[in-house]
């Protein structure tokens, strides 16, 4: 008994712990993945379809400077332009569910100074925001790779303009690491498996409290 009431006990200072998600950058185009190639442009909306060993789609929403926005094919790869807020997230083949990443690999060039502000999907359920600064743009091409580690996934991402615009976005391609998913978060587990305890102590002390036979008095 005094067993179980400690490892109930732990699971719940557990639960207490905030759940952690974390997302990498590296100033590089690297990791391997599908190529995303153009596939059709719909106002401010475009998709891309992967080109490798998965199969799905890219949605890259423009959320703001759209004014001028373009989608098209460049060579193998998929290349927008002219906005200061881009969305971008992967879906399946059948254009709704919510694929997540492992790797996030693109290049941008343009004006102004930029940031790439990144939902990931934590382990315990939930997400968490991450955002980095990619620097100051030029004409250059500069390149980005985001990594989600410690077992975790990348949901989706926005690359944001401020004081300038993107001229280019490019050479974009991904690591699929599965369906986005809600899974129970730790304080969940923990408050189930303290509900069980519960039940099984009372149970052990009904069990020690009966008695095998009763007197009955004449």
């Amino acid at each position: 008994m005094r067993k179980l009431l400690l490892a109930t006990t732990a699971l719940i200072a557990l639960s207490a712990l905030p759940a952690k998600a974390d997302v990498e950058i590296k100033n590089s185009l690297s990791g391997t993945g599908d190529n995303v190639v153009f596939d059709s442009l719909n106002g401010t909306t475009a998709l891309g379809s992967f080109n490798g060993q998965h199969t799905g789609f890219a949605e890259f929403s423009c959320l703001a400077g759209c004014t001028t926005f373009v989608a098209n094919s460049n060579g193998n790869d998929i290349q927008l332009g002219s906005f200061t807020d881009l969305n971008v997230r992967v879906l399946a083949t059948d254009k709704t569910t919510q694929l997540a990443t492992a790797t996030d690999v693109f290049s941008v060039s343009g004006t102004g100074t930029a940031q790439a502000i990144v939902i990931a999907n934590e382990i315990g359920g939930g997400t968490a925001t991450f955002t980095f600064n990619l620097g100051t743009l030029t004409n250059a091409q500069s390149g980005f790779t985001l990594t989600a580690v410690n077992g975790e996934t990348i949901n989706s991402f926005r690359v944001v303009d401020s004081g300038g615009s993107i001229t280019n976005f490019e050479h974009y391609r991904i690591d699929v690491a599965g369906p986005v998913s809600a899974t129970p978060e730790v304080s969940t587990w923990a408050m189930m498996l303290l509900g069980f305890a519960g039940v099984g102590l009372l149970g052990m002390r009904r069990r020690a409290g009966s008695h095998p036979f009763r007197i009955v008095s004449t």
